[in-house]
């Protein structure tokens, strides 16, 4: 055992492109590190393109490596470095890690924790590496749920924590734009935002990302949509938003709509997944159950004086600050770490 790196968190995570679970493994990891906790961050695989989470969390100064460097298996590789270095936590995120991860802890006895972070369910391939990854939940140490709905998924018990994004580095938005950030595909409904749009022909729509529904909506889009595609650098691109909309069929807590709000940025949203413990309807935001309602909500923001939007843009920031910083999440994540090791009084959601 490598007594220096004794109290080491590793997080693990396939990443081939930077997406809410990759921004929730950079919160997390720059968290830990404020909180003085010796962090790294494993990378299961090299892709054909540099991996833009390990570039951001380079920059962040923040330990990061690849398991299948100069070609060894990435399984092998992680089973050996645990075997050596014995971290204090092994915290995977995305049913691959998660996988991967809880075979190790079979082996090797480590202390293993996966989040969930999926409240749709996939199909094809996928849904079977989901449906493993979900019930074998009983080898981890700990399982840890971002929304309602993902717990519900998950046949053995689980802990519900918060997403959170550190609200104190960020520059408000002075942007105007209405916009759609996130994958093109079915879950996160990008049809719905046209459809808004198409309602709305006096007024810009932006959208942000790729995905598999990408080339139907530019097809069937009016032409006060446009389309940026994929980004690999959203921090210069939410300067330009003045308000996210959410229509997504499924949802966990979305790390857009944190990002959003940490930067004075008001979300108008449908109710689904647990956007109700972050939304406050009219004092921080919109949360609405339909679409008409969503194009009503629109029209009202869009009518809304200058006073009105600052107190709206106010108490979005104070929400994160408040709930979702990581002064407030990452001292619950400790104890489920190592309650022993990591001294903290604060007491877990169950």
């Amino acid at each position: 055992m490598s007594s220096s790196s004794s109290s080491q968190v590793w997080l693990v995570i396939d990443s081939q492109t930077f997406g809410g679970i990759e921004t929730h493994v950079l919160e997390l990891a720059k968290g830990l590190k404020q909180f003085e906790i010796e962090v790294k961050v494993w990378l299961l695989r090299h892709y054909s393109h540099p991996a833009q989470l390990a570039q951001q969390l380079k920059q962040a100064n923040i330990a990061v490596g690849y398991l299948d460097k100069a070609g060894d298996n990435y399984f092998l590789s992680l089973l050996n470095k645990v075997k050596h270095h014995r971290p204090v936590a092994l915290h995977a995120h995305g049913y691959k890690a998660s996988v991967t991860c809880k075979v190790i802890r079979l082996l090797t006895g480590i202390n293993q924790v996966s989040t969930y972070h999926a409240g749709e369910t996939p199909k094809g391939k996928v849904w079977l590496y989901d449906a493993i990854d979900r019930y074998s939940g009983f080898v981890s140490s700990h399982s840890i749920v971002v929304s309602d709905a993902i717990a519900a998924k998950l046949p053995y018990s689980s802990v519900y924590f918060n997403n959170f994004v550190d609200s104190n580095i960020l520059q408000a938005s002075s942007g105007e734009q209405i916009a759609f950030v996130g994958r093109l595909s079915e879950e996160k409904a990008p049809d719905r935002f046209v459809e808004l749009a198409r309602l709305n022909k006096s007024l810009s729509f932006d959208v942000y990302g790729s995905g598999a529904m990408e080339a139907r909506l530019k097809s069937t889009a009016p032409d006060n949509v446009v389309f940026h595609g994929h980004q690999t650098n959203m921090t210069q691109v939410w300067d330009n938003i003045g308000l996210l909309i959410i229509c997504s069929r499924y949802e966990g807590l979305p790390m857009a709509a944190l990002e959003a709000m940490a930067r004075g940025i008001p979300v108008l949203a449908l109710n689904v997944g647990n956007l109700s413990k972050l939304i406050q309807h009219q004092s921080n935001g919109y949360l609405v159950d339909s679409m008409a309602q969503l194009n009503q909500s629109l029209s009202e923001f869009i009518n809304l004086d200058n006073n009105a939007r600052k107190i709206l843009k106010s108490n979005a920031i104070t929400t994160i600050e408040q709930h979702f910083s990581p002064s407030a999440v990452i001292p619950q994540l400790l104890a489920i770490y190592s309650p022993n090791q990591f001294q903290t009084d604060c007491q877990i959601e169950k």
